[in-house]
């Protein structure tokens, strides 16, 4: 074999290029369970190291990449967790009209307290294999097409493990240089492996949307449109409400930068007894370098779950709101090694009283990466 060479930020054996990384967090909670009242507090070390490996040849590019994360709790082990998470792609290019790209990912993780909406640990596996395909039709216009295809599996919350199927469609068409108005349809088939009452459903969407790149320093996309969530089961109502979403980043300066993402989505019900959750949610992004090593970052996301039916023993359909707010700064002290600090307040305003919660963390990280 080449002897390994050591580039500029990376590793390479001719041209695989080479990127091994590690992360180190020591984060202190004030609500680990996520608790409404009789909160616990407890310091948590999280490590990530993980490889990269990037293959480009001619105008295509084959490329890997592999962690693990292992957090362990100071005094509560039974909070400790191990995650993996892995994907591959290869991204072809065949002349200036025709892309193709097909990846795999792969994720053995958990839903911590926090996020689950049952209170507890949710661990599972999922596995995303998809393919995308776009042509350009003239030099005004595009098409793309989208497959992929997911399994869910949970360890504890059996009742949603399924199959999705998802094919999407897109037709665009360039109004200004730098900006393309489009048509999106998305259609899933959505099979679960178990349920009492069969929640099979198919989700049909039909988005208007624009993407444009007005300069370097300015991109995004905005769309919005119908969906219809139609259940197999004549025993269940369908469901049909707008959809929409938002993803801008812009930079003001060579120091300053704005990113926010928006979306309105119809999720899969993560409580047995409800058909679907509707979900709302915005997240923004201020960032600032103050010189060319330390930058600092001021965040908040506003999220809203609105589940589909009452669950026992509960008369009322739940309804919860999340925010979060944080800040941090950081020091790029080599290329290859960042120092950071963090704090973050997340809390939830449910209904239903035993879903209420407020947590604040406060972390040092340590991230190595060539």
């Amino acid at each position: 074999m080449p002897a390994l060479s050591v580039g500029e930020r990376n590793l390479h054996i001719g041209s695989l290029e080479i990127h091994p990384y590690i992360s180190a967090n020591e984060t202190y909670s004030d609500n680990i369970y996520s608790a409404a009242t009789d909160k616990t507090h407890d310091y948590i070390t999280t490590i990530m190291p993980g490889l990269k490996l990037l293959f480009p040849f001619r105008e295509h590019k084959i490329g890997a990449e592999y962690n693990k994360v292992f957090t362990k709790y100071e005094k509560y082990h039974d909070e400790n967790s191990t995650d993996e998470n892995a994907n591959g792609f290869m991204d072809f290019r065949f002349g200036r009209r025709l892309g193709l790209t097909l990846q795999d990912v792969y994720a053995k993780r958990h839903e911590p307290r926090s996020s689950s909406t049952t209170g507890l640990i949710e661990k599972y596996t999922a596995n995303t294999a998809s393919a995308s395909a776009s042509y350009k039709l003239v030099d005004v216009s595009k098409v793309k097409m989208d497959y992929s295809k997911t399994t869910w599996k949970f360890k504890s919350s059996q009742f949603r493990d399924r199959g999705e199927d998802l094919i999407s469609t897109y037709l665009y068409y360039r109004i200004l240089p730098k900006t393309s108005a489009f048509v999106e349809y998305d259609h899933k088939q959505v099979d679960f492996d178990q349920s009492t009452i069969t929640l099979d459903n198919k989700v049909n969407s039909v988005l208007l949307g624009a993407t444009w790149e007005i300069t370097e320093k300015s991109k995004g996309t905005v769309k919005g449109g119908y969906t219809w969530k139609n259940f197999e089961s004549s025993t269940l109502k369908d469901f049909r409400t707008w959809a929409a979403s938002i993803d801008l980043n812009h930079e003001f300066s060579d120091y300053t930068s704005l990113k926010m993402v928006g979306q309105r989505v119809v999720n899969e019900t993560t409580l047995q007894g409800a058909r679907y959750i509707a979900t709302t949610g915005m997240y923004g992004e201020f960032m600032h370098k103050f010189t060319y090593k330390i930058a600092g970052v001021v965040r908040g996301s506003y999220g809203e779950d609105k589940f589909s039916d009452a669950i026992a023993p509960e008369t009322k359909v739940r309804n919860d709101i999340t925010t979060a707010a944080g800040a941090g700064l950081k020091y790029q002290m080599r290329d290859w090694l960042e120092f950071a600090i963090d704090y973050n307040h997340r809390e939830r305003n449910s209904n239903i009283d035993t879903n209420d919660y407020k947590e604040n963390s406060y972390m040092f990280a340590i991230n190595f990466a060539m």
